[in-house]
């Protein structure tokens, strides 16, 4: 499986981050940090606090995450382009 293959089959859609985290509240946990989204559940979003922070933040974290898997994959910067990162 080549490079590109790998990252799409990794990477973050919006679409469904945005849902899970509407619907269940999901968005740390799709991003590998679990301890975070325990946490985030345990304080209910930080009794409303949290989540209006996800709510504003919550894309540029996707973006951070799928970059982040670029660069661990060695992606060349046309790669990246090419993938909209």
């Amino acid at each position: 499986m080549n490079k590109v293959n790998f990252f799409q089959s990794r990477k973050l859609d919006k679409s469904k981050q945005w849902l899970l985290f509407l619907l269940l509240g999901w968005s740390y946990g799709s991003m590998d940090k679990m301890g975070k989204q325990i946490l985030y559940y345990i304080t209910f979003g930080g009794l409303g606090l949290w989540m209006l922070y996800v709510l504003f933040t919550l894309n540029k974290k996707i973006d951070d995450y799928n970059r982040k898997i670029a660069i661990n994959l060695d992606m060349s910067k046309e790669d990246m382009r090419m993938l909209g990162i």
